[in-house]
């Protein structure tokens, strides 16, 4: 608690804009004021107490979390490529394992919307502040736009996984166009280059574009599993587990059939 209080102290006397009336003293109101305040906090320098202080109390939280390692996930039946494509249903935030894909924003900043539910927000949250500083020195030789489809790599910090891939998927306004399928394809593609450049072996992709994006879902899980399988037949020596990661049931029976 009393690091919790620190970080919020600390965030609310660096910006003056910020009005509250009072901390609250529930632990989960408390928790959700400090995540808020991460949320919304520009990539500008901090001191290096407020990261230290940070990232143990991070960590202190992620060990109350129930962690998986990608050993434990078993490759699908129906993979026919040397047993590495996998189906876990699960939270990214929490899976140990090399790389986990963020489905980012063009900005390539995180999520500013506060406890916003996007995956976005989640893996920044939890990685901490440090992780929206690195994406800044990045995006700031990208002029802070992130094409569709690019992807980039940074830590993983106060997350399980080593590393962080970020890449934009497609926005969906209306009917899917094949641009916009060849967009979504390319970050699965992407993604694996720029993994097997950084010798990851182990890789877990979320469900790109399907969630505020509003890509269609089950056109999106056959264009997914069609790119890790062509990517596969011509680097299969490159990976020992390709992930799919899916938060809900619906996802999970999408895949599940898919895969068939």
């Amino acid at each position: 608690m009393e690091k919790l209080d620190f970080l919020i102290d600390y965030l609310l006397s660096e910006n003056k804009n910020i009005k509250i009336d009072s901390i609250p003293q529930n632990i989960t109101e408390k928790k959700n004021l400090y995540r808020s305040l991460c949320n919304i906090r520009e990539p500008k320098p901090i001191s290096e107490e407020y990261l230290q202080k940070e990232n143990e109390y991070l960590q202190e939280e992620l060990k109350k979390k129930d962690i998986t390692n990608v050993q434990s996930i078993e490759p699908i039946k129906e993979s026919k490529k040397g047993n590495k494509i996998c189906l876990w249903k699960g939270d990214i935030t929490t899976l140990e394992i090399d790389a986990i894909v963020n489905a980012a924003n063009s900005q390539g900043l995180g999520c500013f919307i506060p406890c916003h539910k996007c995956i976005d927000n989640q893996v920044n949250t939890f990685a901490g502040i440090s992780l929206r500083l690195e994406c800044n020195k990045i995006m700031k030789d990208k002029n802070y736009f992130l094409d569709t489809g690019e992807a980039f790599i940074t830590r993983g910090y106060n997350l399980p996984a080593k590393y962080i891939i970020h890449t934009v998927g497609p926005v969906i306004y209306t009917e899917v166009t094949r641009k916009e399928e060849e967009q979504l394809i390319n970050c699965y593609i992407n993604s694996l280059k720029l993994a097997m450049e950084n010798g990851i072996r182990t890789i877990a992709f979320p469900c790109i574009s399907t969630g505020e994006f509003k890509f269609p879902k089950d056109k999106a899980s056959k264009l997914a599993i069609q790119a890790v399988k062509s990517f596969l037949e011509e680097h299969k020596d490159s990976f020992d587990k390709i992930v799919f990661n899916v938060y809900g049931e619906e996802d999970y029976k999408i895949y599940e059939r898919n895969f068939k």
